[in-house]
Order: structure tokens, then C-alpha cells, then sequence
């Protein structure tokens, strides 16, 4: 979308997810995280070098599975990405136009406030 990426992966997993980086160019905007940030899917080397801006891990709350896991939570906060879980903030609007930044509205706000991510 202009010079935005948005990349949904779906449930690939990790091999899937080796498989396609040589055709992925740079950083992501926008990630949904695979499988719902299960372990199975967003692997080290995919998430250090999609490099995602921001992240949207699609899971219910209180979820039988926990996800997503803290052990994907805490790959992609090494790298920087703005986080968001459908469990806390509902559904999310991203607006991708060209020239400008994108912008994320969560329907929910935690504590009232808006999330700052850089």
C-alpha cells in the first residue's frame, strides 16, 4: 500500500516462514503474527528480519492455548515492534496513506490511553 507493507502469514510456520524471507525486502509495517503468536510460527530468524513496526497478534483473552506465547511476545519486542493483541485492544483500524505515517486506533484503549510506539 504505497510504500506501507502490511504481511499476513497465517498459520505458516517457522519452515514456511524460512522459505519465503528470501522474497520479503526490508522491514514490515504492519505483521500479523502467525498462528495466533504460538511457538510454532514467528521464529527468530523471520522476525529479525521482517524487523516489524507494529504487530497484531489476533488471540481471544483468557485463551486455552496462551497465546500468544512470551516467548514470541519477547522476540518481537527485541526488535523493537509495537505490539498490539486483539484480547486487550479489540479490533485495530490501520490507515496506510502515501507520504504520511501510519496510524493505529485500537477499540479499546488500556487504562484510557493511547499505546506510543515509535
Amino acid at each position: 500500500i504505497g510504500e506501507h507493507r502490511l504481511l499476513i502469514t497465517g498459520d505458516a510456520g517457522s519452515d514456511s516462514e524460512r522459505r519465503f524471507l528470501g522474497a520479503l525486502e526490508g522491514p514490515v509495517d504492519v505483521l500479523v503474527a502467525g498462528h495466533h503468536g504460538s511457538n510454532t510460527s514467528s521464529g527468530i530468524q523471520f522476525v529479525r528480519e521482517t524487523r516489524p513496526r507494529h504487530v497484531v497478534f489476533s488471540a481471544g483473552r483468557g485463551n486455552a492455548f496462551g497465546h500468544p506465547t512470551d516467548a514470541v511476545v519477547r522476540r518481537f519486542r527485541a526488535v523493537g515492534s509495537c505490539l498490539w493483541n486483539t484480547a486487550q485492544d479489540g479490533a485495530l483500524t490501520f490507515v496506510l496513506r502515501a507520504g504520511e505515517d501510519l496510524e493505529v486506533s485500537p477499540q479499546r484503549a488500556p487504562g484510557g490511553g493511547r499505546k506510543r510506539c515509535r
